[in-house]
């Protein structure tokens, strides 16, 4: 894959994508650094990280009105027939969000956090402590023929390899940091984010392999992934609203044009929604319809990251 090749040799990855991984290696304006055949790859990258978890939203949603039940959690489709939407969207979107160059590496770090956890939110399904003893509990073979034993070596064989990759990955990518130079909450940020996706891969793999077959569950691990992915989504926005903090470069931002700054105040109003705002529209779900605070969070935070790649595509955008 072009992000293995990254480790050695970054024009080789120049070489193979044409230039769209070219901003995980340098600095300055994103669009400036990509090739002109290049852009319409980068500007569809875009574009999908605004029509995945919209399509996301919108069949959970409709899902949820034609059913006129309206579940706990986006997650709690995984067991019905939005399952597949709901795991494809987030293994496509993780795709998208690794294979997105950046020159901030607040948003880098981030972003690739954040694919990892959503491949965890993928595979891992909600409920699955039930799911296995469930299994377990039953003489005969599932309706697909599958058995607990089996299960659990899926997940164990599925996510090890998804954690290997996460830690060759961010092994190579961290090399691209010039310490010497970022700002201090840049270093700051990028250690905080290493040093919690390396905590939780640890956790993960200890309840993964430490128990016998027969007693693992995973516990807490997709809503664990699923916290993590809305906080490093958070902060890949936050990236943007305040650039000077998280550049690269000491003294580096995004532009100091009225037409970058009106965007980077929009990227403020963004950030303090899936912030702030979340707290608010928690409080006031928690007492108008308390068994369904964290769907209605979901899709907030949802509806909020497309907003921002939007933008973001509109800003990137050659006039």
């Amino acid at each position: 894959m072009a992000h293995g090749l990254s480790l050695r040799s970054p024009r080789k990855v120049m070489d193979v994508t044409h230039g769209v991984g070219l901003l995980l290696a340098q600095k300055g304006d994103a669009m400036s650094q990509i090739s002109t055949d290049s852009r319409p790859t980068y500007s569809m990258l875009h574009w999908l990280m605004v029509i995945l978890p919209g399509a996301l939203l919108i069949v959970s949603f409709g899902s949820a009105f034609q059913s006129r039940n309206l579940p706990g959690s986006i997650s709690a489709f995984y067991g019905g027939p939005v399952r597949d939407v709901f795991v494809g969207v987030l293994i496509a979107l993780a795709a998208c969000m690794i294979a997105y160059p950046s020159s901030n590496p607040v948003e880098r770090y981030n972003l690739k956090g954040a694919a990892f956890y959503a491949l965890f939110v993928a595979l891992v399904p909600t409920g699955l402590d039930g799911i296995l003893d469930d299994l377990r509990g039953r003489e005969l073979l599932s309706p697909d023929g599958v058995t607990a034993s089996e299960y659990v070596w899926s997940l164990r064989i599925s996510l090890t390899l998804v954690t290997v990759l996460c830690i060759v990955y961010m092994a190579g990518i961290v090399r691209q940091l010039d310490r010497g130079r970022a700002t201090r909450v840049a270093v700051g940020f990028v250690a905080c984010t290493l040093l919690t996706l390396a905590g939780f891969l640890g956790y993960a793999m200890y309840q993964l392999w430490v128990p016998r077959t027969d007693v693992v569950t995973l516990p807490h691990i997709h809503g664990v992934a699923a916290i993590f992915l809305i906080m490093a989504l958070a902060a890949a926005v936050w990236s943007h609203a305040w650039p000077a903090l998280s550049a690269n470069t000491i003294g580096e931002e995004i532009g100091a044009d009225s037409h970058q700054l009106a965007y980077q105040n929009r990227y403020r109003v963004i950030f303090g929604l899936m912030t702030l705002g979340a707290v608010v529209v928690g409080v006031i779900t928690h007492w108008v319809a308390p068994g369904h605070m964290i769907l209605i969070l979901e899709w907030w935070e949802i509806s909020l990251f497309a907003a921002f790649w939007i933008s973001e595509a509109r800003r990137l955008t050659p006039a």
